[in-house]
């Protein structure tokens, strides 16, 4: 009877001890990835025009790329709290802009229309 109860205790105490280390495991990932610097490359026609540190706030319109290049739709680019996303976009389905702020190392986000790509990528 003792030997069952001890077998409960040391696989109780198992279970506990590996949570345990599963849990500072994620914290530690969690708490790197927060102070890793991110920029936001953008590319056009999968030839990058422009990389942004996300840790400046800034506001770009993008429709004028140079060298005669221009987009299809005029959009904007906002990068606030370390986070990007399309304030505007002329395009009809707006899909860009429905995606959201990201923030997180390998987030994208794509506007198809003007063959625009907004990758976060580390610093």
């Amino acid at each position: 009877m003792n030997l069952k109860k001890f077998r409960f205790d040391i696989i109780i105490i198992s279970v506990l001890v590996i949570s345990l280390v599963t849990w500072l495991v994620f914290w530690v990932i969690i708490a790197s990835n927060k102070n890793t610097k991110t920029k936001a490359v953008i590319k056009y026609d999968d030839e990058i025009i422009m990389e942004l540190d996300m840790s400046e706030n800034t506001e770009i319109e993008l429709f004028d790329l140079g060298d005669g290049r221009k987009l299809k739709y005029k959009m904007i680019i906002v990068i606030e709290n370390k986070k990007v996303w399309v304030e505007e976009n002329e395009c009809p389905n707006h899909d860009c802009i429905k995606e959201g702020k990201k923030s997180k190392v390998g987030d994208v986000i794509v506007c198809l229309p003007n063959k625009v790509v907004i990758k976060v990528e580390k610093l």
